[in-house]
Order: structure tokens, then sequence, then C-alpha cells
């Protein structure tokens, strides 16, 4: 029991410790529109089995991980039928660094059951590249 208090106790203070670090390093805020775009275009790709989207909005080691089930000519379908009813709610968006954000997202199955996870975002530096951001990590989150 203790340490899941202590584990309950770290997760709710890291969110201020970190906007108190990005706040000392002067750090500009993220641009909501564009992050709240990204998202949509993920959220859109899956529910649409759009692999082609997908590659280019994920990142990093992400798109490394995912690289086969995205070469998998049946996972589009695969994705759309698993993501036919998925609703997204962006909880917080929270810079880390100065080119990386962390997004807070509750993502909704059913009214029955929904999950929350934390999706960090890079900037995209590339310049063959359209999207502003691109999703590096996914992770769930305890609720």
């Amino acid at each position: 029991m203790k340490h899941f208090l202590f584990f309950i106790t770290i997760l709710l203070i890291l969110p201020f410790a970190g906007n108190t670090l990005a706040q000392g390093k002067n750090l500009l805020p993220p641009d909501k529109a564009q992050i709240e775009a990204v998202m949509e275009q993920y959220f859109s790709a899956l529910s649409g089995g759009d692999v082609a989207t997908l590659k280019s909005l994920l990142g990093g080691r992400l798109k490394a991980k995912r690289a086969p089930l995205l070469k998998n000519p049946e996972y589009a379908s695969y994705i759309a039928s698993a993501h036919v009813n998925t609703s997204f709610q962006i909880q917080g968006i929270h810079s880390t660094t100065s080119n990386t954000v962390s997004v807070d997202v509750i993502v909704s199955f059913s009214p029955e059951e929904a999950v929350y996870k934390s999706y960090t975002l890079k900037r995209n530096t590339s310049s063959n590249n359209a999207v502003p951001y691109q999703i590096v990590s996914e992770s769930a989150v305890a609720n």
C-alpha cells in the first residue's frame, strides 16, 4: 500500500515539476493548434486504416518499433476495425524541451472502455515532411 501511495504521489507531482523546469528554461509554449491537428490526424488514420499517414506521423523509436506492422498488408484493415469507434480527448499539453512536447490523452473505445495515454511529440525539423510534429513515443498511464 505504501508503494502504491508513493507511486500516485509521484505521478501527481511530476507534471508540476516538469512545468516548473520548463518555465525555468524559458521555453516557448507548444503550438497547441499544430499539436491538436497532429493528434486528430493520428486518430483519423487509425480509424481509417491509413498506413501512409501513420508512417508520416510516427518518428524515432516508435516508428522503428511499428515498422513491421506498417509493412504488413493486413495491418490497415486490423487497425481500422480495432479503432472504428475510437474517440480521443486531449487532457494536457506540456513542453518538455524546446523541441519536445508531452500530450496527455483519454482514448475511448466505447462509453465503458477508456484508457489514459501519454504521447511524446517531437518537432519535425526535416524539410521534406509537412508534419510539424511527429509522435515518437506512446505509453499507457495508470488512471
